[in-house]
């Protein structure tokens, strides 16, 4: 079989493997997390082959560019198409460029090169994954030198490309976790790497670099500042992953040192083949022992609808009615509500505000906690401390506290913003705001930073998670990294999407009508709910109608 068509093989399987049909070669990146399934143990490569004699600069450059789909051992196979002084040069992991259509190339008499691309996405050293907008376009320079009588590469740029299909076989999306401001909660920071051995040595230096900057706020490490790799390289044994740190890490103390074991822990078991952690300091075994509280916060997936003048427990489309509530919604109005994961708090949103109080205690009323009209639906954090917004712009973010404290927030330059509902995260240190109205409308994530007691005290500065040319009309968290989406189709239909902050999306089609969306990637349940209280679930790649007269239908949080 000659070379190309050992190529054209070994394409045919990455596209197959990735599903063609979803993996377009143009067009914005729409491509994201399955809604079931567990990460694969093992990843299908291409194999690219070195040069040949006789081969063009055209045909050098050319398998330069392929041999980039091929990170084994560090880019060996690249690497043969280089010159003996710059194949220790060019580090390709400095970053990935996912190409659109095909790349223009000319030369020059002196041997020089230029590569003209148009660029969907980029991912940087850290493993940052950054969507750029239609129509980017990146110019590279590339050296051509004659060795022993064959063209080689004599200068490149430091990084890789890739066509999308190729990209999403061997790259994969891991979370680098640091502590909220309490160390009590776990918080991802989404990164993209390629999945092969050194991947874990990646990831650890990813965490130890620190958190992405919009995050930072909100945040902390365990880890002594200075504290890194001491031998530059993490390895696998029987499922155990041997780290071995730098001297700063000696001066943390034994509690921090559990801190420090967990935030590695929690970072390397998503790997497949990593079931636990040992640490060493300057090859020195530490005895750690586990925190196994500090573990990544999973969402609760128990749905409650307001159904028939009262909340109910809602699984598999049975509904049993929690008690006292009837009452309590009959008191208030309430056509909307949030419920606590431990069940004992509600709050009620009423067209006179947002009500809150106790579930099951007799002869309790209802407290009356935000009077402001045009409320937003309200939601708990996982402290328990009730969150209120309005529709108006400029109007502060409240924050009631289980104890009854008030606090108020500035969004910040998202103030000057119409807002159309907002989301918080499982551990509650990000927040997700609908902002802007009619086809200004756009999803922004901000961190949320908290004092040492847990209450908000502010927010970091927003990123962009859904575009204005999205239409985005509700959002939920659905993961710890990724947001669900409704959004208005050009026929006038509501289409739904899931968005991985920091990474990609993928759509999940569209259903006649949709006013709000709940969704759950852990149990794989995403619902809506339409203008004519009909509930409609997300199932076996359709929407289906599973329900009617519900008013609303919110996850407990």
């Amino acid at each position: 079989m000659n070379k190309f068509a050992k190529s054209l093989v070994a394409c045919l399987a990455i596209l197959l493997l990735a599903g063609c049909a979803q993996l377009p070669r143009s067009g914005e990146a729409k491509i994201g997390p399955e809604i079931k399934g567990d990460i694969a143990s093992d990843y299908l490569y291409y194999s690219p082959s070195g040069p040949s004699n006789g081969e063009t600069q055209q045909e050098i450059l050319n398998g330069f560019i392929n041999a980039g789909t091929g990170p084994q051992n560090d880019y060996e196979a690249a690497r043969e198409y280089l010159s003996q002084g710059f194949k220790t040069k060019w580090h390709p992991n400095n970053e990935v460029l996912i190409q659109q259509g095909n790349p223009t190339i000319s030369f020059n008499a002196s041997g020089e090169a230029s590569v003209d691309l148009q660029v969907q996405a980029t991912v940087d050293s850290d493993g940052h994954f950054k969507v750029l907008d239609a129509g980017s376009t990146r110019f590279l320079k590339f050296k051509m030198v004659r060795e022993n009588g064959e063209w080689r590469i004599s200068s490149a740029p430091d990084l890789t490309i890739l066509i999308r299909p190729v990209f999403d076989v061997i790259f994969r999306s891991y979370s680098i976790y640091f502590f909220d401001a309490q160390k009590t909660h776990l918080v991802p920071d989404l990164r993209w790497f390629p999945s092969r051995a050194s991947t874990a040595t990646r990831m650890v230096n990813a965490m130890l670099k620190g958190p992405s900057a919009w995050l930072a706020g909100a945040v902390a490490s365990a880890f002594p500042q200075g504290t890194a790799l001491s031998l530059n390289s993490v390895t696998v044994a029987d499922g155990i992953a041997s780290v071995d740190l730098n001297s700063k890490a000696l001066t943390a103390k034994a509690a921090t040192k559990r801190l420090m074991k967990a935030q590695i822990r929690a970072t390397l078991t998503q790997l497949p083949n990593v079931y636990s952690v040992a640490i060493s300091i300057e090859r020195g075994p530490q005895d750690i022992q586990d925190v196994p509280d500090l573990v990544p916060t999973i969402a609760s997936s128990q749905a409650v609808v307001l159904q028939g003048g009262e909340l109910q427990f809602f699984n598999d489309g049975v509904s049993n009615p929690i008690a006292g509530t009837s009452d309590l919604i009959a008191r208030t109005g309430a056509t909307d509500f949030a419920i606590t994961d431990s069940q004992d708090w509600v709050a009620l949103k009423s067209a006179t505000g947002v009500f809150r109080s106790h579930i099951g205690i007799f002869g309790v009323s209802p407290t009356l906690v935000d009077a402001r009209p045009a409320q937003l639906t309200p939601m708990f954090d996982a402290q328990a401390n009730l969150w209120t917004m309005t529709r108006t712009a400029g109007e502060v973010v409240q924050v009631t506290s289980p104890g009854g404290i008030r606090r108020n927030l500035k969004l910040g330059w998202l103030d000057s913003f119409p807002r159309g509902q907002f989301s918080i995260s499982a551990e509650g240190s990000r927040i997700a705001v609908l902002a802007g109205s009619g086809t200004t409308r756009q999803v922004y994530v901000a961190s949320i930073n908290r004092d040492s007691s847990g209450m908000p005290i502010s927010f970091g500065a927003p990123i962009e998670v859904v575009k204005a040319s999205d239409s985005p009309r509700s959002i939920s968290w659905s993961d710890e990294n990724t947001l669900a989406a409704l959004h208005t189709l050009s026929d006038s239909t509501t289409g739904a999407t899931l968005y991985t902050i920091g990474g990609t999306s993928r759509d999940l089609g569209s259903l006649n009508s949709g006013r709000t969306l709940e969704a759950r990637l852990s149990n794989a349940t995403i619902y809506a709910v339409d203008a004519t209280h009909s509930l409609f679930a997300y199932k076996n790649i359709s929407w289906s109608q599973i329900a009617s007269n519900v008013m609303a239908l919110h996850f407990a949080n």
